[in-house]
């Protein structure tokens, strides 16, 4: 139990934790947008002075649109100063950073940025002077956009990966090493201790345990599967929920049986 405590410490550390640097609002929340002729940019928001202090962050939000004609995309403006202007546009096949075409109900969407470390002299990372969010509409369509908010990123956090995922690729190696080096010294004591014949209550409840826990690991992982969660969300649940489902399934029986044959045998030495 101790272990699995400072496991699970462990994994609600190095959760990925996204800073509000900034909340936007309208003055009618949501905001919707149609296409106009002959303008097919429109700029929905502009941040002078945005506030950011790390190298990556996102604007993060709702968005919902009807009749969409083309691919439409939101854009989001780096303004640099000297350096120059960078854009993310949302342009990709699915997910958060997916284009805007047809219609869809809300969902989320994400337009991050990465600066470049070590483009200034002193090494530091770039800062942008200003943001802006636009809206490009090739065609007809309308399009309503809420809850935005500019959000910042510490070291290795991905803010791709956190719209519903359900814990970062970070978290997932964590899940799959520490997890499964824990798991793996929890089977050998329970194999040392049972070859031995001692602690039999430790051992048949510590199988019993890693078989429930194998089970649980292994339905999440379905789950995860299920609704379309990716692959380093999937993956380890379902490999860990596997291994501890079949072999600790198997290993029950056989451990219960060792110590009542170890049992018989003290016994039996005992008569003669």
């Amino acid at each position: 139990m101790k272990y699995l405590l400072i496991l699970l410490a462990l994994l609600s550390a190095s959760l990925q934790a996204e800073e509000l640097v900034r909340a936007v609002s309208f003055a009618e929340e949501p905001l919707t947008i149609t296409a106009v002729t002959g303008e097919p940019l429109q700029l929905l928001i502009e941040l002078d002075d945005p506030g950011v202090t790390l190298p990556v962050y996102a604007l993060q939000g709702m968005v919902r649109y009807d009749g969409v004609e083309g691919d439409g995309f939101l854009q989001m403006d780096n303004h640099f100063g000297a350096m120059g202007t960078f854009f993310t546009k949302s342009l990709a096949a699915a997910g958060p950073l997916g284009k805007l075409s047809g219609s869809s109900d809300w969902r989320p969407f994400v337009l991050p940025f990465y600066a470049n470390t070590g483009d200034q002299a002193d090494g530091a990372s770039p800062l942008p002077e200003k943001l802006t969010l636009s809206l490009y509409l090739p065609g007809s369509g309308s399009v309503s956009i809420g809850e935005v908010g500019l959000y910042q990123y510490a070291s290795g956090e991905d803010p791709l990966g956190l719209s519903g995922q359900w814990f970062g690729n970070r978290s997932a190696g964590l899940l799959g090493g520490i997890g499964g080096g824990l798991i793996g010294l929890w089977g050998a004591l329970i194999g040392i201790l049972a070859s031995r014949g001692k602690a039999r209550r430790f051992v048949l409840a510590s199988a019993n345990a890693l078989f429930v826990i194998g089970i649980a690991s292994l339905v999440g992982g379905m789950v995860a599967l299920a609704t379309a969660q990716p692959y380093a969300v999937y993956y380890p649940l379902l490999l860990i929920g596997i291994i501890l489902a079949v072999v600790f399934g198997k290993m029950r029986g056989s451990l219960s049986a060792r110590y009542e044959q170890l049992e018989l045998q003290k016994m039996q030495s005992m008569d003669i």
